[in-house]
C-alpha cells in the first residue's frame, strides 16, 4: 500500500500546482446495476462500494440501484446499451438465456479461480456453469418457505405441519380462531408463482417441473391441471385473504405481524424487513410434503452478478470482484440480507430464521431455483397472466390451464 500512498501524493502535488481536478487522472472507471431489495441491503451495499473506493482512490465507482420489477424488465436493453461492467442477475434459465444470446460474457479463468480460492460453495458455481464456462459470481442464496409468528402458534396450541393433511388441519384451526390462514401478495405475479412451483414440486416431482418449465410439456397435462385443482380447493375453502392477492408481497407482512393472517408462503429474505421487536417471533417451516412417496424438493435462489460482454473496464471490474471475494463483503450483503453467503465463512452470522431454515436445504432431494429463474423467458408472462386470473373466483383449472396453453403460443 505504500507505493499506493506516494502515487496519490505525487498526484495530488500535480493537480495542485497545474490546477486540475483530481479526477481528471482517474485511470479506470466501473459501473455496476443493481437491484435494490430492501432498505439494509442497500445500505451494505454502499457501504461496500465506499469501503472498496477507499482502497482504490484510481477506481471511480458509478452504481445504479433499481426497483426490482423495473430491473428485470429494462435488463436486456441494459446489457445491450453497454452502460454497465457488472450487473446484478438471477441464476437458473435467465442466465443460461443471457449466456446464449452473448449478452454476458463468462468468468475468466482468473476469477474462478479466485472463487475456488476463497471457499465458495461449490454448488453456488456449479450453478451458473454452461457448456463448461461459469457466467455469474455467486452473491448469496436463500430457501422458500412458511413464515409464521410462533406466539400465535403457541397460543392456538398449533405446531408447523409436516404433510399435506396437517397442513389442511393447520389451515381448518387457524380459521376457526378468526385468524384467515395465509395471505399471498400476488401483484407481481412471482409469489404466486411460489405457490405454483411448489404444488408442482410436491405433487409431480422435479423432472416433471424442469419439463414443464422448459416448454417440453403442455400446461393442459393432467398433472398440471391436478396442481390447480389442489390449489383451488385451499381458494375456495376461504383459507386465503383476498385484501392481500392485489398487493406486493411485503404488504402481507403487517397482516401476520397483527395476527390477521396465519402464515405466508415467501422466501426467507423476507426476514429483513421484520420489525426488530417482532423478530424473534417469527417463524418459518418447509412447504410440507404432498405425497409420502414423493422426495422433497426446494426451491433455493441464487443470486450472482454477471458480466455485461459490453463492459469495458475489465481490470477495475476484476477488482472490485475481488474485493467481495476476500474482504468479507458477501458476509456483510448476507446479513443485511438475511440470506445465506456463498462462501463457506466460519464468521458469518446466523440470520434470523436459521433455526428453521438450516436443515432445510440439506435434507432436500433436490433444489430448483424458482420459477421466473428457471423457465424459458417466452413463459413467464404467460403464466404469471394465468395465476392473477386463476386467482379470481370462481378459481377456474380449465380456464388457467387453457390460457397459459394458447397464450405461450
Amino acid at each position: 500500500m505504500i507505493w499506493r500512498t506516494k502515487y496519490w501524493l505525487a498526484r495530488g502535488l500535480l493537480c495542485a500546482a497545474f490546477g486540475l481536478p483530481s479526477v481528471a487522472f482517474a485511470a479506470e472507471q466501473l459501473v455496476i446495476d443493481y437491484i435494490v431489495s430492501n432498505s439494509p441491503q442497500r445500505l451494505a451495499l454502499l457501504r461496500i462500494i465506499d469501503q472498496f473506493s477507499a482502497a482504490n482512490p484510481d477506481v471511480q465507482v458509478k452504481h445504479n440501484g433499481f426497483p426490482q420489477e423495473q430491473y428485470k424488465k429494462e435488463f436486456t436493453a441494459r446489457l445491450q446499451s453497454g452502460h454497465a461492467d457488472l450487473a446484478f442477475w438471477y441464476a437458473g434459465e435467465r442466465l443460461r438465456d443471457a449466456a446464449e444470446r452473448k449478452l454476458i460474457a463468462p468468468l475468466d479463468a482468473e476469477l474462478v479461480t479466485l472463487l475456488r480460492k476463497n471457499k465458495f460453495r461449490p454448488a453456488t458455481i456449479d450453478g451458473t456453469r454452461f457448456n463448461e464456462e461459469v457466467y455469474g459470481f455467486p452473491l448469496y442464496y436463500y430457501v422458500w418457505g412458511f413464515v409464521y409468528r410462533k406466539s400465535l402458534f403457541q397460543r392456538l396450541e398449533l405446531r408447523p405441519p409436516a404433510t399435506w393433511s396437517e397442513f389442511l388441519q393447520l389451515c381448518e384451526r387457524l380459521k376457526a380462531a378468526g385468524v384467515t390462514p395465509l395471505g399471498l401478495g400476488a401483484k407481481s405475479g412471482w409469489p404466486a408463482a411460489g405457490w405454483f412451483d411448489y404444488l408442482n414440486l410436491r405433487i409431480n416431482g422435479i423432472d416433471f417441473h424442469r419439463k414443464l418449465l422448459r416448454g417440453d410439456a403442455r400446461f393442459t397435462d393432467p398433472k398440471v391441471r391436478q396442481v390447480f385443482d389442489v390449489w383451488g380447493d385451499l381458494l375456495r375453502k376461504d383459507y386465503f385473504l383476498p385484501a392481500t392477492l392485489d398487493q406486493e408481497w411485503d404488504r402481507v407482512l403487517p397482516y401476520i405481524y397483527r395476527n390477521h393472517v396465519g402464515m405466508t408462503l415467501m422466501g426467507s429474505f423476507s426476514a429483513a424487513k421484520f420489525p426488530a421487536p417482532l423478530a424473534a417471533d417469527m417463524g418459518f417451516f418447509a412447504f410440507p410434503s404432498y405425497s409420502a412417496d414423493m422426495p422433497q424438493y426446494e426451491e433455493a435462489p441464487l443470486d450472482v452478478l454477471v458480466l455485461p460482454a459490453t463492459g469495458t473496464n475489465r481490470s477495475a471490474r476484476n477488482r472490485f470482484l475481488a474485493y467481495l471475494a476476500e474482504s468479507g463483503a458477501l458476509r456483510q450483503i448476507a446479513e443485511a440480507d438475511q440470506t445465506f453467503s456463498t462462501q463457506a465463512d466460519p464468521l458469518a452470522a446466523p440470520t434470523l430464521l436459521s433455526e428453521s431454515t438450516s436443515s432445510i436445504l440439506t435434507q432436500a432431494a433436490g433444489l430448483t431455483y424458482f420459477f421466473d429463474r428457471d423457465a424459458k423467458p417466452e413463459l413467464i408472462a404467460p403464466v404469471y397472466d394465468g395465476l392473477r386470473r386463476f386467482l379470481k373466483p370462481p378459481y377456474d383449472t380449465e380456464q388457467a390451464v387453457q390460457f397459459i396453453e394458447k397464450s405461450r403460443h
